[in-house]
């Protein structure tokens, strides 16, 4: 036996050991065990003897307390295993707690539970679950994951990074026989799901991110550390963080740079805080008119009536916000005005005075100076201006250390508040009559209540201009609340980008001037007017490659009349330049790939992640059957969505499916619009809330018969489709490979009895003895090859054996119609076997030729009914060609959907 030590970067190895060992006899080993653990069976199959224990209720309600809510909700609905399954981001956190070797074990298992109850108290809150508990000899590990189905929140990896900086300090100071206390965080796209055989099933999560916090763990002991992922989606400040030494991990070979977290260090937390995003002179601010306008009209109010003003945009996440300040920014400083920008976190809202500490700290001008010179620095902003003795007052506020005076040691905490604050506007008052003074709030939904209430006052008191941007899904706090109030705070509603502006700013994104009519509609579906969405799905396109740039002039020189044609009726060109651009500058225009179909491009993961967010705040069953609409596509039918829908009745379904239409996920499928309208194009942005569900409470009798029938009567049509293709796309791809083929299959058999021909085909089976033939081949084969557990509303289970049966390429059922007999006639005379029935009939259609050629080559509008209703299915189980009723192909994609569903593995 060698016991080696790799090296770096595998170039060499160490020799740690060599022994020679006698040959290990496990049959010897095994009856050896078997002496110690008299309970193991040898002569029954079964080794675990609780798997024969009768039911036992009590014993069922003890264990369900041991069980995470979400999934103990879906198993009680009765969803299958394979329904649970999911492929998402989540952030990981791993706890590990090493003992004293001297601590009792009876000692032990009370700190063990100690320390378990306030970790899943602590991670609760941020949408974590304790998901596993490792037990070892002297030593434990607990692993919590932020973000399961269900669970998914807003800055995750903040959370993750705050819980287990709490978890951390708590573990040492409380826990007294604690030796070693490390914890570690990683993000990234891991398998949520069911493992095991089904006696032994467990749910956890599997992946290389899983794997990779294990190791940092035994890399980094006595630390909270975490992965770039997660110091780069933390938003939190750079210099909460201190970098890592890179190590060597087992089997990881490119780890990437890691990072220790610090906590919110007080002492450092008001410097370099400014705005997020600086202004980009080549990306003029489109659509923002009367935004500005705002703030131009409380400008000149300020001036004129010399009383402070206060502009509050309120808008969405990525709506440009922060893009809006910037430009501010620029036409203030651009008009002489001093201007204090600052961007608060959400970790700021704990933090008492913080915002208006930061905001003085940049007005000093002491924000980013060293801080040895921090206290020369402020002495000079504050002669003439504040009393000498009363300097020592900011010692504690900006960490100085001025020399405690005879007039400050005589007042009491809320006397030497009331002071500061009024030197705070005593220095501010002073200032703006020089200059005119402009405060930049960016994300003041995360200011803390003391600076809203000095704020107000401030507002009052002092000609000051105040802007402020605000999330609109944030509760603001009380103080906040009476701010807007007051007759000079004015809040401006950022509202979502028109079409032509959206499709503006994707232009400039890609640096060209026209672009196709297939990629606007692809942004349209995607952004809902949100400028954020834009941005990350054009650099998502450029880094995928899928695009093709060509020279305007080039291509109209080049270009015959039939192409410029065509791309007149594909594309606009908008008559936009670079800012500073010269007149005989090249312009460009893209096209989309030949071989490249939007509709299956992947999202951006950021994008993802907003969608899977707004996914989960819906109830389980609405999350069941809008991830069962996503299989089918953008539309889809009642009937097909039900028989994917395992136990589901029809009042069932429709009750989920009017709720999902009351909050605009799901809308009623119009027959008569051919083309998309501009409502569907630039969809309203989804906002889930409480209110829609509190009113469905206030209903006491809702689920009565009578109120169900008319609550659920149906329009016209049976027919639905997503409100927001952002979410479809979202539901889809958290699908295991696995389970989007299975389902793909399900939607394939359920749709092969309904094969036939469109109105504009004269109706009726275009494939003769089609019904005939499945049901011949059901009776001869003596089960169904699709439907065979159709009732049990789940193909997922029986996918193997599904591919055995499945008919090969061969088999499918070329021929026309004509009239026949019923089937028992026709079987019974003609047929014995499944190959006999076939030969029998293709060789009658071979007298049917010149129908069949017709039927053949006739187009029809039904591949385009099927391409709007079937997407998912027409990208993996179909190959539609220039053919005649797209219902037959679907016929023809379930018979070979064996040998599709390989090559799309």
């Amino acid at each position: 036996m060698f016991e080696v030590e790799i090296m770096r970067e595998d170039e060499a190895v160490k020799l740690r050991d060599m022994r020679i060992i006698d040959p290990f006899d496990f049959d010897e080993h095994f009856d050896k065990c078997l002496d110690y653990l008299p309970h193991y069976r040898t002569s029954a199959d079964t080794l675990r003897t609780a798997l024969e224990l009768d039911p036992d209720s009590t014993l069922e309600q003890t264990l369900r307390k041991h069980i995470m809510k979400n999934l103990l909700k879906k198993i009680d609905e009765g969803q299958p295993m394979e329904y649970i399954s999911e492929f998402r981001t989540v952030t990981m956190v791993l706890v590990s707690l090493e003992f004293h070797k001297t601590a009792w074990m009876s000692h032990l298992c009370h700190l063990i539970q100690e320390a378990a109850l306030y970790i899943s108290t602590v991670i609760e809150k941020g949408g974590g679950q304790l998901s596993r508990i490792f037990m070892f000899e002297k030593s434990c590990m607990f692993l919590c994951v932020f973000g399961l189905p269900g669970d998914k929140k807003p800055d995750e990896c903040a959370h993750a990074l705050e819980s287990s900086f709490s978890i951390f300090s708590f573990c040492w100071e409380n826990l007294a026989e604690t030796k070693l206390v490390s914890i570690s965080i990683t993000n990234g796209p891991v398998f949520c799901g069911v493992i095991g055989a089904v006696a032994r099933h467990e749910y956890t999560v599997i992946g290389p991110k899983v794997s990779l916090v294990a190791r940092m763990i035994t890399a980094y002991p006595g630390l909270v550390s975490c992965d770039e992922v997660t110091y780069l989606r933390s938003m939190l400040p750079a210099y909460n963080f201190k970098k890592l030494p890179e190590k060597m991990m087992k089997n990881i070979s490119n780890p990437g740079k890691m990072y220790e977290y610090l906590g919110h260090r007080r002492c450092i937390m008001f410097g370099r805080r400014h705005l997020a995003r600086e202004r980009n002179k080549n990306h003029p601010l489109l659509d923002r008119e009367k935004e500005l306008e705002a703030f131009q009209m409380a400008q000149r109010e300020c001036l004129h009536q010399k009383k402070g003003q206060a502009v509050l945009y309120e808008g969405g996440k990525g709506y440009g916000k922060s893009q809006l300040l910037a430009e501010i920014n620029f036409l203030a400083q651009k008009e002489g005005h001093r201007v204090l920008p600052l961007k608060l976190k959400e970790a700021d809202f704990k933090q008492c005075f913080y915002a208006i500490q930061t905001l003085m700290a940049i007005f000093f001008e002491i924000d980013a100076c060293p801080a040895y010179y921090r206290q020369e620095c402020l002495h000079k902003q504050l002669r003439g201006m504040v009393e000498e003795p009363l300097h020592c007052l900011f010692n504690d506020l900006f960490f100085v250390k001025f020399p405690l005076s005879f007039k400050v040691s005589h007042m009491d905490d809320l006397t030497r508040q009331k002071k500061v604050k009024a030197c705070f506007f005593q220095v501010l008052q002073e200032a703006v009559r020089e200059t005119p003074l402009i405060f930049l709030i960016d994300e003041a939904q995360y200011m803390d209540a003391a600076s809203w209430e000095f704020l107000e006052t401030l507002l009052s008191t002092v000609p000051i201009i105040m802007v402020m941007t605000l999330t609109s899904t944030f509760t603001l706090c009380g103080c906040a609340q009476h701010f807007l109030q007051s007759s000079q705070a004015v809040l401006v509603p950022i509202l979502k980008l028109a079409t032509t502006s959206l499709l503006r700013m994707a232009c400039w994104e890609l640096g060209v001037v026209s672009i196709p009519q297939e990629l606007q509609i692809y942004l349209l579906h995607r952004c809902f007017g949100n400028p954020l969405y834009c941005e990350v799905l054009c650099q998502d396109l450029l880094s995928k490659d899928v695009l093709l740039f060509h020279d305007l002039q080039k291509e109209e020189k080049n270009s015959k009349w039939e192409t410029l044609s065509a791309n007149a009726m594909k594309s606009t060109i908008y008559g936009i330049l670079p800012a500073g651009s010269e007149e005989d500058q090249e312009l460009y225009i893209c096209t989309v790939k030949d071989d490249v179909n939007l509709d299956t491009v992947l999202l951006p993961p950021l994008l993802k992640e907003i969608a899977v967010n707004q996914l989960d705040q819906l109830s389980l069953e609405e999350q069941l059957l809008v991830k069962c609409a996503a299989v089918i596509g953008h539309s889809f039918h009642i009937d097909l969505l039900q028989h994917l829908l395992p136990g589901w009745n029809k009042n069932k379904l429709l009750q989920v499916l009017r709720a999902l239409v009351d909050i605009h996920v799901l809308c009623w499928f119009s027959k008569s619009q051919e083309l998309p309208a501009e409502s569907i194009l630039v969809p309203s942005s989804i906002k889930i809330i409480e209110q829609t569900k509190e009113q469905k409470k206030k209903k006491p009798d809702a689920d009565s018969p009578l109120s169900l029938q008319e609550e659920l009567s149906l329009p016209q049509t049976e027919m639905l489709e997503f409100g927001v293709p952002l979410l479809r796309e979202a539901a889809w791809e958290l699908w295991p490979k696995a389970q989007q083929i299975a389902l793909h299959l399900e939607c394939a058999c359920f749709l092969q009895d309904l094969a036939c021909r469109c109105q504009s085909c004269h109706g009726g089976d275009f494939v003769p003895f089609h019904r005939f033939a499945i049901c011949s081949a059901k009776s001869c084969s003596g089960i169904s090859r699709f439907y065979s557990y159709k009732d049990t509303g789940s193909v997922l289970t029986q996918v193997i054996t599904d591919k055995l049966q499945l008919p090969s390429p061969q088999d499918s059922f070329q021929f026309q119609t004509k009239p026949f007999r019923s089937q028992e006639a026709f079987t019974s005379e003609h047929c014995r076997t499944e190959e006999e029935f076939l030969d029998q009939v293709n060789r009658k259609l071979a007298q049917t030729s010149p129908e069949k050629d017709m039927l053949t080559t006739k187009p029809c509008h039904c591949e385009e009914i099927l391409q709007l209703v079937l997407s998912p299915l027409t990208q993996h189980c179909l190959v539609i060609g220039e053919t005649t009723c797209a219902f037959y192909y679907l016929l023809e994609a379930a018979a070979a959907s064996l040998d599709l569903s390989d090559n799309y593995m």
